[in-house]
């Protein structure tokens, strides 16, 4: 091969006199890299053009072949974190090592030697920590105060799978009972649990970690931020989460929780349901593509069933919103919607479990209550709701399908009954008008309502305090408050001392505050308690009876001493005239009796402060 033809394989056809005027150009076979005919004839120039290299386009490539080179490179950098720094610690628990921390497999990439971590920055801060081990000359006292703080949190957060499967144990035992919401199979175990449902498993260490606050407070952080990761970061929805919701709002109480969180956590979960598209049949949930495609090709094969577990969850979080709802009115209840009478009916029906039962029978209840609590302003008289609501709450007795001897379901009938008679209570409040006779009844039988909650609440031993639900606590919270309200009720006739005669203010007080601070030396479990919120609350109730009395004792005196000026002017001294010295509680004040607005409601639920007791600060973390 020659340099003439490289040249002319390489020469585009047409000369550039022919390309500018457009013509067409005719080279003579054989001539080679000589004149065309048309510049020859025009005794023109013929000069050839340069070839142009174009440029290919790229090959696109598949869906298939990008997701094989992510793997790829993933699978690359699993083993590079795997196989090059990672702690000599981590060994497979056979090799008699403690297992990993349940509470960081929630996010784990897991290795064939069973090593797991959280998530990949918690991996780069180990790997960091270690490659920069070596003492510093120059440290400075805070930074290391700081990092044994955090190895601190880090050491309180940490829970072994042995120590799971002891806390799933207590709480099969001792907590299940007050959540027929989530069922724990009988063959779960925390290993299990922690491969189908972690965030469910981390929940349950959490709420059974009663013998030990302050690690159970920093749980409960740890918990709390990871779900809200999950769910306004990543956008994830499963069971999982809501079950985890659920037992973290039906165990809220306020001196483990370090902030305020369960309003948000329950819209949280609301939010969830609807965007899972749980809360409505499967039918309902089909959105325009998809019934185009039935309407042009007819239905398909099959349709999604509702699982029993998604069921009991939608009834769970209407549950905790109503009851939350009817004692404190602070946030307002799922709405009951057809379908979720469905449900209900359906887990009635299918009777998996005996807590199936239960939860019917509860939901149904809570479903009368809540219709009781939202008659704000009725246009008929009070006694037409009193008589309906009493029929509802007589007729579920009667078919009530649970046979059995439950203290929360009878906690939660009185419950029913108390919120009947109040109805009476406020429209008397309200209606100055209102004479007192026509109401005597009623507030008799309030009386008598809250007496026997009383007395089913102080059946229970005070070694349980710390494993109830917060719906108990919740139920009782109403109960004194309604009572507080007929201690104080201030209309002429009303004769206090014969309340105090059917049921004492002060004795419901003492005998409340001697339970808490029995609850605070209680054995739970086999286990010493190391948990003084308890104590604090003994505290809070002996002031609230020291308020009481001074405020009705001062009212009696002032009354008396109207007509003796002398024996008056001796009482105004500096011991008599002061208010008792509230502890330090920013939950409490002198102003507590001042219930009659919607404050008093959100201060003695513990909505408005943090109780002062010493909670994990999130800046910190």
């Amino acid at each position: 091969m020659d340099a003439a033809d490289a040249y002319a394989r390489n020469m585009v056809r047409s000369c550039t006199a022919c390309s500018k005027a457009k013509a067409k150009c005719v080279r003579k076979p054989g001539e080679g890299v000589g004149v065309c005919e048309r510049c020859a004839r025009l005794k023109k120039e013929c000069h050839a053009k340069e070839a142009v290299v174009r440029r290919r386009k790229p090959i696109k490539t598949t869906r298939a072949a990008q997701l094989e080179k992510l793997e790829s490179k993933i699978e690359h950098l699993v083993n590079t974190l795997s196989h090059g720094q990672i702690p000599s610690t981590c060994v497979p628990p056979a090799l008699g090592r403690p297992a990993p921390p349940v509470s960081l497999q929630a996010s784990s990439i897991t290795d064939r030697a069973g090593c797991s971590f959280t998530r990949t920055s918690d991996v780069l801060r180990s790997l960091c920590e270690e490659g920069c081990a070596s003492p510093s000359t120059d440290a400075n006292p805070s930074s290391v105060t700081t990092s044994a703080n955090l190895q601190l949190e880090r050491t309180n957060t940490c829970v072994r799978l042995s120590e799971a499967e002891s806390l799933l144990d207590r709480f099969r035992r001792l907590m299940a009972t007050g959540m027929p919401f989530v069922i724990i199979p009988a063959e779960a175990t925390a290993s299990s649990l922690q491969s189908s449902s972690p965030v469910l498993l981390r929940s349950i260490c959490t709420i059974a970690l009663v013998h030990d606050l302050p690690r159970q407070q920093a749980l409960v952080k740890e918990l709390v931020r990871d779900v809200a990761e999950r769910i306004m970061v990543k956008s994830e929805k499963s069971i999982d989460l809501l079950q985890s919701i659920l037992m973290v709002v039906a165990w809220y109480h306020s001196h483990v929780f370090w902030s305020l969180q369960v309003t948000n956590l329950l819209h949280l979960a609301i939010a969830m349901i609807i965007d899972l598209g749980i809360d409505r049949s499967p039918s309902a949930t089909v959105d325009f593509k998809a019934k185009y495609v039935k309407a042009v090709h007819g239905p398909p094969l099959a349709t999604r069933v509702p699982s029993l577990a998604e069921r009991r969850v939608v009834q769970g979080v209407f549950y905790l919103t109503s009851m939350l709802s009817s004692s404190f009115r602070k946030i307002d209840a799922m709405p009951y919607t057809n379908y979720m009478e469905e449900c209900l009916d359906h887990l009635e029906q299918a009777k998996e479990y005996d807590s199936d039962i239960l939860l019917v029978q509860i939901v149904r209840v809570q479903r009368v209550i809540e219709a009781i609590h939202t008659t704000d302003s009725p246009s008929a008289p009070p006694r037409i709701y009193i008589k309906a609501f009493q029929a509802d709450i007589e007729r579920l007795r009667k078919a009530d399908p649970y046979k059995k001897d439950d203290v929360f379901l009878s906690m939660q009938y009185l419950t029913a009954e108390i919120l009947i008679w109040e109805l009476s209570l406020n429209d008397l409040q309200d209606n100055k008008t209102h004479t007192l006779s026509s109401h005597l009844e009623d507030l008799y039988n309030c009386v008598e309502s809250i007496k026997q909650f009383l007395d089913a609440y102080f059946l229970i031993p005070s070694s349980a305090y710390l494993l109830l639900p917060f719906s108990v606590f919740g139920q009782f919270a109403h109960a004194f408050i309604v009572l507080t309200k007929l201690a104080s009720l201030e209309l002429e006739g009303w004769d206090l001392k014969a309340l105090n005669d059917q049921l004492s203010f002060s004795e419901v007080i003492d005998e409340c505050a001697s339970r808490f601070e029995a609850a605070a030396h209680a054995t739970t479990d086999g286990i010493v308690i190391k948990n003084e919120s308890f104590t604090l609350w003994a505290q809070r109730v002996k002031f609230m009876e020291k308020v009481y009395q001074q405020k009705f004792t001062s009212e009696a005196t002032n009354k008396a001493l109207a007509q003796e000026p002398d024996k008056a002017r001796a009482w105004q001294t500096p011991t008599n005239a002061g208010q008792p010295t509230p502890p330090e509680d920013p939950v409490l004040s002198t102003d507590f009796f001042n219930y009659l607005d919607e404050n008093f409601w959100q201060t003695f639920a513990g909505f408005t402060g943090d109780f002062d007791l010493q909670l994990p600060d999130m800046t910190t973390a």
